[in-house]
Parts: C-alpha cells; sequence; structure tokens
C-alpha cells in the first residue's frame, strides 16, 4: 500500500530516487505539506526538486537526527514528537498532552490562605509564546548556513503541535527582514525566501536582541516565549552583553515575557560563557560539523 509520500509523487508524475524520496518525506512530515493545496503542494515539489540548498538542508537533517533530538529534547518547551500512524490522531493526542499540560501548570500556581484558594485563571487563559530562531547569517557563518537552517526544519513541527508562531529573523549587524510562520503554518513564499536568504558582513547581536524584544511586546499576551540563537560565537558587540543596559533589556525579556534563551554555537572554543550569560542552554556544533 502506498503511503501519502508516494501517492504525492505520482499524482504529480516526478520520479525521484529513493534518496530523494527520503529526503522529501522528511519535509513532508516536519513542514505538514498535507495541509497544503494541490496547487502549493505542486509548486512546493517544483522547488524542491529545483533546490540545491533544500535537498542538502533535508540530507543534513536525516543525517543529524540524534543531535537534533538532544537539541530538541533539551530545548525548553520544545519536545520531540511522539510518532503516531495517523495524523488526525497525531493531532489528537498532542491538543490532550498539552491541555494537561497547560493544567498541571495551573495546579502548580493555586494559592491557599486559609480557607480561599486563589486561581490564576487569566495565566491560564494566555497562549504560550512564540518560538523566536535568531540566525546569523554572516560571512563567517556561510560555511554553515546549509547546516543551521536544517537545524531549524524540525521547528515547524514542533510550533505547528503546540499552536504557536515560529518567527525566523536572519542578522548580521542588522535586521533587514524576517519570516513569520502563523501557528507553525507554512507559508509558502515566505519559505522559499528563508531558504534562498544569505547575508554577509559581520555579526552584531544586540540589534537582533533589541528587535525580539519588539516581537515580544506584539506578543505580550503570551507567556513562555523560547528565543534560540545561532551564531558563530563572536558577535562584534558580544562585550555590550555583560552591560548594564543590554542586561536590563534581557533581564526584562526573561522576566515580562518568560522568554526562555537557548544559544546554538558552532564551535565551542568560540564560545564566551560571560557573554552569552543570559542563556539557559548552550549547545556546540562541533560533532555535526566534523
Amino acid at each position: 500500500m502506498k503511503d501519502a509520500v508516494e501517492s504525492l509523487l505520482e499524482k504529480f508524475d516526478l520520479a525521484f530516487t529513493s534518496e530523494q524520496c527520503d529526503f522529501f518525506r522528511f519535509l513532508y512530515e516536519n513542514l505538514h505539506l498535507e495541509e497544503l493545496s494541490n496547487i502549493e503542494q505542486h509548486f512546493f515539489i517544483d522547488f524542491f526538486y529545483k533546490s540545491e540548498t533544500l535537498r542538502s538542508m533535508a540530507a543534513f537533517a536525516l543525517e543529524l537526527a540524534d543531535i537534533m533530538h538532544e537539541i530538541y529534547g533539551n530545548i525548553p518547551v520544545v519536545e520531540h514528537a511522539e510518532r503516531l500512524a495517523n495524523g488526525k490522531e497525531q493531532r489528537l493526542y498532542d491538543e490532550r498532552k498539552w491541555h494537561i499540560v497547560r493544567r498541571r501548570k495551573l495546579n502548580r500556581q493555586r494559592i491557599k490562605k486559609g480557607n480561599i484558594l486563589y486561581v490564576p485563571f487569566e495565566e491560564y487563559k494566555k497562549e504560550t509564546g512564540p518560538i523566536i530562531i535568531c540566525l546569523e547569517q554572516t560571512t563567517g557563518m556561510a560555511a554553515y548556513s546549509d547546516l543551521c537552517k536544517s537545524i531549524i526544519l524540525p521547528f515547524f513541527m514542533s510550533a505547528h503541535r503546540e499552536r504557536r508562531d515560529l518567527y525566523i529573523v536572519p542578522y548580521d549587524c542588522h535586521v533587514h527582514v524576517h519570516f513569520r510562520f502563523e501557528g507553525g503554518h507554512l507559508n509558502l513564499s515566505d519559505f522559499k525566501d528563508f531558504i534562498n536568504y544569505r547575508a554577509n558582513g559581520e555579526a552584531e547581536i544586540l540589534p537582533v536582541l533589541h528587535f525580539v524584544k519588539g516581537l515580544l511586546q506584539e506578543n505580550q499576551h503570551c507567556t513562555e516565549a523560547d528565543v534560540i540563537i545561532f551564531t558563530e560565537g563572536t558577535p562584534i558587540d558580544g562585550q555590550h552583553l555583560v552591560g548594564k543596559q543590554a542586561k536590563a533589556v534581557l533581564e526584562e525579556m526573561k522576566r515580562k515575557y518568560h522568554a526562555e534563551f537557548s544559544v546554538i554555537v558552532m564551535h565551542e572554543h568560540n564560545f564566551n560563557e560571560q557573554q552569552f550569560w543570559f542563556a539557559n542552554k548552550a549547545f556546540f556544533a562541533d560533532d555535526a560539523i566534523q
């Protein structure tokens, strides 16, 4: 019996190698391509067929499955999805699981004073905040661009499952563009632009952190935002991260928006622990690069 991927490729009369089918199957599962219209699916398949970058990213992601599992298992809130055979069954399972987590959180936040039980229902109503990925795109990161983008791909599944907005913010010395995927749903135009986006120059971290603060302000009704920073590890303004102004901004994001920061660094020897004092987690891509 043919699976969904085989049926889709047959429908558009495209002959892929078994290896290309594996790459496409990974993208199909992580990007929820079954939700796209026939025209959009055809557009995506054509883009996949023509884009060596996208195929390389999928290949990287498959090769790095174990490493990526560790990353997603440790970044706050983002967890590895248990795969079930039926897509609808998977979504219902995730919904039930997500509601259980929220109820447990509500129970932990109850306060009893005398014979009065205070229940913070307003907190329960708030939606979980966005996943914001800050992707350094500089001359120094050019060699790792496809690797980093391949690690980002499964975040679409996490955002979709938890009904969270996914922002991808490429940066060098400035933020020139950003991509928003509402509820983790695939926007083909922005996705294609994200895959093809390249920038040159050196990296400054403060401009992108201020940009992130702006995104959090737009989502201030939400809680528990996750911010993941991909970096070579040596922003030219890194020393300013320990300054009073930067500390105040970062501490406000952590306090007011419950932002959790994770850093994915290309080489461990480039990582300055003092400068990235605000990170809850740090991962190093040395093993993946080798």
